[in-house]
């Protein structure tokens, strides 16, 4: 049982900046628990990064601890008190 994580939410877009501490109570630690309960928590905003199905929407990235969640194996997908979530828009130019 994972109860109580404290982690660090920071929301980087073109509308929205957020940097915020959350408490949230999980039986289990998973990445896709916790982003489930972000964004029912969050709401519209978080909305702009996630898809439904909890990947992140077409130009952003969701980092965890600076490490893009895509690039994480199975044992990378949990989720421990004080880490770090990051939803961002991707920017690319020259």
């Amino acid at each position: 049982m994972a109860g109580r994580l404290r982690i660090l939410v920071n929301l980087l877009g073109a509308e929205v900046r957020l940097k915020q501490e959350v408490s949230l109570d999980l039986p289990s630690p998973g990445l896709k628990d916790v982003l489930r309960a972000l964004k029912d928590g969050l709401g519209a905003p978080l909305g702009k990064f996630l898809k439904d199905d909890l990947s992140p929407a077409e130009g952003c990235a969701v980092l965890l601890n600076g490490r893009n969640i895509g690039s994480l194996g199975a044992g990378g997908q949990e989720v421990r008190d004080g880490d770090e979530i990051t939803f961002t828009v991707l920017v690319a130019g020259g």
